[in-house]
């Protein structure tokens, strides 16, 4: 019994020394594994870490230029500015529509009618150029068979009364024996011209400056 209890004791011990080592070992392997990953772990961490951000550049600040330089540079670009304008095209004009004409109604405020002579202030007209142009008239001999020629002579003066065109026979004769008393009629206008038309006839040129004068024989011999 006690033999066997000396050979108990000692393998009890053997054990427990068996069991420390082990667990020595142990806590030194832990150790270095620690040891070991510690570095790895900086190495991930100082890698995870966000690279810095890059130097922002900040604009300079341009002191103000004087006022003589602004105007010189405000001269610079004046040419420019100007020969810009002058290569431009003019603008195209705009159409004018023109309204046609139309006369004013009568009555129309503004706007006189020409003085016109009365029936009798005309009828006195016509018989004091006749009488002023027979004045005038040589008649020429004519033979005695010869039918009666009254010559009608168209007449164009102007505001002072003198012609405006040569006299125009209207109707021309016929018969070669009244040609001479034509002729003699167209003379006595020529030597009538200008005629002096009396004062209180000239404010009525619209109604004289066109007449038709009658050359008759008959009143001329009165």
């Amino acid at each position: 019994m006690t033999m066997k209890s000396t050979l108990i004791v000692p393998m009890t011990l053997l054990a427990a020394l068996a069991a420390g080592v082990a667990v020595v070992h142990d806590r030194l392997g832990t150790e270095s594994l620690v040891d070991d990953a510690v570095p790895t772990q900086t190495a991930s961490a100082a890698a995870a870490e966000p690279a810095a951000p890059p130097p922002v550049s900040l604009p300079s600040v341009s002191t103000p230029a004087p006022a003589s330089q602004e105007a010189s540079r405000a001269e610079d670009a004046a040419p420019a500015q100007t020969a810009s304008i002058g290569t431009a095209g003019p603008a195209a004009p705009t159409p004018v529509r023109v309204q046609p004409f139309s006369a004013a109604p009568p009555g129309t405020p503004g706007i006189e009618p020409p003085p016109r002579m009365t029936a009798s202030q005309e009828a006195s007209l016509n018989a004091w150029m006749i009488k002023t142009y027979l004045r005038c008239w040589n008649q020429a001999a004519q033979p005695g068979h010869a039918n009666r020629y009254v010559a009608r002579v168209r007449l164009k003066f102007k505001p002072d009364g003198s012609l405006q065109e040569p006299p125009k026979l209207v109707n021309p004769p016929s018969d070669p024996a009244q040609k001479p008393q034509a002729k003699s009629v167209l003379q006595a206008v020529r030597m009538c011209d200008p005629l002096p038309m009396p004062a209180q006839y000239r404010s009525f040129y619209e109604q004289w400056k066109t007449k038709t004068i009658l050359f008759d024989p008959q009143v001329a011999a009165r």
